[in-house]
């Protein structure tokens, strides 16, 4: 979350940051709390609908250098203890997935962009399939994004959520002939419970990153303020213990 306190705003993310030492003194905070920066593995994210399994390979792509970091995916998973996996976030849908019985853990970054191209389903459905996750144990976390009456689209965007295989239609609320209002997390929700993740699993986010401007990092609002070169981003992380319980936040 953002904190004008800290280095940056508190912001993580070393591939839009203003003070890249910055960056790099909050995820040293942040490390005393969870595990080691060499152990972490993070992605830089592009919109795709791609999703890569962490093994201890990784650990330390993307920790201290942007250029390492795992690339071209918008979602991690892992099922091994001591690695700490993230995505960053700004008014992009931040997804914390895990299974405590498995374990494994995983986070995913949905734009409006990769809800077209159903990245949470692709995602979840081949952990199920691979039985990484079983719906009834798996607990489903958003981060803060544009919520529905913040999240406005044009016409070309509306057209491309309406070729989803899914029914869109709740989602959408038209405001002019060209313009609507988009339901982000709404749909990523409708996603989940398709495959049979019980409701009370899934755990919306009630922070609007257009309104929340105090704790919260917004690119259509730094737009708008022009108060910064560059916007921060959210990180949405997960680890699974050694004693295999999956840590989260």
């Amino acid at each position: 979350m953002k904190d004008r306190t800290k280095p940056d705003q508190n912001n993580m993310a070393l591939h839009v940051s203003n003070d890249p030492q910055g960056v790099l003194e909050n995820r040293r905070q942040l490390e005393k709390e969870t595990l080691p920066l060499d152990r972490w593995a993070l992605a830089w994210q592009k919109h795709t609908d791609q999703f890569y399994h962490v093994t201890h390979k990784d650990i330390g792509k993307g920790a201290f250098d942007k250029h390492t970091s795992i690339l071209n995916v918008d979602a991690l998973y892992t099922t091994e203890p001591e690695i700490l996996i993230g995505v960053f976030t700004a008014d992009c849908l931040g997804i914390l997935v895990y299974d405590p019985t498995t374990p494994c853990v995983c986070t995913i970054h949905s734009g409006w962009k990769g809800t077209v191209q159903k990245i949470t389903d692709k995602t979840v459905s081949h952990l199920i399939q691979k039985q990484l996750l079983h719906p009834q144990t798996t607990q489903v976390y958003f981060g803060p994004s544009l919520q529905f009456d913040s999240l406005e689209i044009g016409q070309d965007v509306i057209e491309q959520i309406q070729t989803i295989d899914m029914d869109t239609a709740p989602f959408l609320k038209q405001i002019s002939d060209d313009k609507a209002l988009f339901d982000n997390q709404g749909l990523n929700i409708q996603m989940l419970k398709d495959l049979k993740i019980p409701l009370e699993n899934i755990h919306p986010s009630s922070y609007d990153t257009l309104k929340d401007t105090q704790d919260t990092f917004s690119y259509r609002m730094n737009n708008r303020l022009k108060e910064f070169p560059k916007c921060g981003e959210h990180f949405i992380y997960g680890y699974i213990q050694k004693n295999a319980s999956a840590k989260t936040s």
